[in-house]
């Protein structure tokens, strides 16, 4: 007589295994690209630089309070000119008795706000021009790129420092402005290749089969997907400007006093390279971190917001 094999039971959803393959696919998608960040070290070491940098540039009139600074361009010492690191001072100050600290700190909100706020403005022009031609594509994608052909082969330094003679007044606005205006293009590279390589995927032709329309293909289906190149971008941008912004002011075309950025600070303090070269090295020091600080959080960002990007 033959026996009959018992049906199998399916084990209750607790007594499960939960092998690292499970537990990787119940993470959150945030969890998982914060995960493949934080295994990058040298760039958790440029965001974490950011972060002190940024602290030190909100916190100014507070670390400055010490020094009686709290407004570097009008809080002069006739009798402290180009004194060395003393108690009160411990970086010096500059040539007509300004606190060095406090010079470096409020420099560092001006040069940060510069280049935050180029991010911004280009990021908006970049990602409007590059969805419309990679959406729409033919002769709105030709003339659109067309555009941004000739903004790519303009020489950037030579056009802004004859266009800063004539349509900037040394204003933060007008340098943000006058920046944004060239950096967009980059931006807009980036986001029409994103466009053309998502709007051809099933999940958008199942959302127009639906009646979705464009401005909310664009918006809502498209747009989330390209996010990671963009962010990666605003974090170069940002660097790009930092460093635009520092070389318009040292050569007297970007901030004008009594405003200090570190680029004036660094045109201001080249004549006592020599005598006291910490005024010149304390500004460019702190160029050269921030921006690479930058550039390396873009590098992780870049790696941990790839899909296809498992581990480092």
């Amino acid at each position: 007589m033959d026996t009959i094999a018992p049906e199998p039971t399916l084990a209750p959803l607790d007594t499960i295994e939960l092998t690292p393959e499970l537990a990787r696919k119940r993470k959150s998608q945030f969890r998982i690209i914060v995960e493949r960040f934080v295994r990058n070290r040298v760039s958790v070491a440029g965001f974490l630089i950011i972060v002190v940098i940024a602290l030190l540039a909100i916190l100014a009139p507070i670390i400055t309070r010490q020094t009686a600074t709290f407004d570097p361009a009008t809080d002069t010492n006739p009798f402290l000119i180009l004194s060395g690191p003393i108690p009160g001072h411990p970086l010096g100050t500059d040539e007509v008795g300004r606190d060095e600290l406090a010079r470096l700190l409020f420099g560092g909100r001006v040069s940060l706000l510069v280049g935050v706020a180029t991010a911004l403005v280009a990021i908006v022009i970049g990602v409007s021009v590059g969805a419309l031609a990679g959406f729409y594509g033919g002769w709105v994608d030709t003339a659109m790129m067309r555009v941004t052909d000739a903004f790519l082969s303009v020489p950037l330094l030579l056009v802004l420092l004859v266009l800063s003679v004539a349509f900037s007044d040394g204003s933060i606005f007008s340098i943000v402005i006058l920046i944004a205006f060239f950096e967009w293009p980059v931006v807009a590279r980036i986001v029409r290749g994103e466009f053309l390589s998502l709007k051809e995927r099933e999940f958008l032709l199942a959302a127009r089969t639906l009646g979705a329309g464009d401005i909310r293909l664009i918006l809502r289906h498209i747009l989330p997907n390209a996010a990671g190149p963009i962010i990666v971008a605003a974090t170069l941008v940002v660097g790009d400007a930092i460093i635009t912004e520092s070389v318009l002011s040292f050569f007297n075309y970007g901030i004008r006093p009594p405003t200090s950025s570190w680029g004036t600070m660094l045109d201001d303090s080249r004549s006592y390279i020599t005598t006291l070269p910490l005024l010149l090295y304390l500004p460019g020091f702190a160029i050269l971190f921030t921006v690479l600080s930058f550039n390396l959080m873009g590098d992780g960002l870049r790696d941990a917001l790839d899909p296809y990007m498992t581990q480092r």
